[in-house]
């Protein structure tokens, strides 16, 4: 079975306006052939493509999802995805998340990056080079679907399930920390909500960059000077509790702090 255009663009305008008007859809899987991730990654696309166009956002950086093996095993998916991050998607540390914009609000914490130079060679010594600095992120998880996330195909589809992020307090150089050894905790009022250190993140999270920039390579979208890039959880992904203060530390990196709030 191979996926028309006219398939493609019909499931990312269904994806675009639940995610726009907040609701949910039925799972895209059973209209793709089984796994087929280019066909994902081309709804997904186009899907960024409609917020672009119809609401005048702009790219400011990637995400890579799915880089904990703990993370894989709860979902029952074994590789990376990646979404698009988009400016409307961005918040300092310290936001209040209004509930009623999300279906259902997961949290995660990670270490994103900030690039001072394109990457157009996915080698280790070319992605340390371009890393401006490093910060402590909430990745805000939100899904189009009823359900949990689905096939990789589903989980692709919908923007690797990116629905912002909320940056740290702190910015360090890289390779001031060593950030396979860091400790991540996030709480919320008070009580532990996940935990983890970060070689959970394919060892060391700059290997999940250095997986995005050979993958953005090669779909012709090199990771370009100015982007934000999320390297993956490195501890559970866990429901969002409302009202409560909720903040992750990584040692070393600082802390960032968010709240969702119900009534918002």
């Amino acid at each position: 079975m191979s996926v028309t255009q006219e398939t493609i663009d019909r499931i990312a305008r269904e994806l675009f306006e639940a995610k726009r008007d907040v609701y949910t859809v039925p799972y895209v899987s059973p209209r793709l052939p089984e796994r087929d991730l280019d066909a994902a990654y081309a709804i997904s696309a186009e899907f960024a493509a409609l917020r672009e166009r119809e609401l005048g956002v702009r790219r400011v950086g990637r995400k890579v999802g799915l880089t904990n093996p703990l993370v894989q095993q709860r979902v029952g998916i074994d590789e990376p995805d990646y979404g698009i991050i988009h400016d409307d998607m961005v918040h300092p540390s310290g936001a209040h998340l209004p509930l009623s914009r999300y279906n259902r609000l997961l949290i995660e914490a990670e270490v994103a990056f900030a690039l001072k130079s394109d990457i157009l060679e996915a080698s280790r010594e070319s992605v340390e080079a371009a890393i401006d600095y490093v910060t402590p992120a909430f990745e805000v998880v939100d899904f189009r679907y009823g359900g949990s996330v689905g096939q990789i195909v589903d989980t692709i589809a919908d923007n690797a399930g990116c629905s912002g992020i909320v940056l740290g307090e702190e910015r360090h150089p890289y390779g001031e920390t060593d950030l396979t050894k860091v400790e991540m905790i996030i709480t919320g009022g008070g009580a532990e909500i996940t935990r983890g250190v970060g070689s959970n993140v394919l060892g060391d999270p700059v290997n999940a960059v250095i997986w995005l920039a050979g993958t953005a390579i090669r779909i012709g979208e090199p990771l370009r000077a100015g982007e934000l890039l999320l390297s993956g959880s490195i501890g559970y992904i866990e429901p969002w509790p409302a009202d409560v203060e909720c903040v992750a530390t990584i040692t070393g990196l600082g802390r960032v702090v968010a709240t969702a709030d119900a009534k918002g």
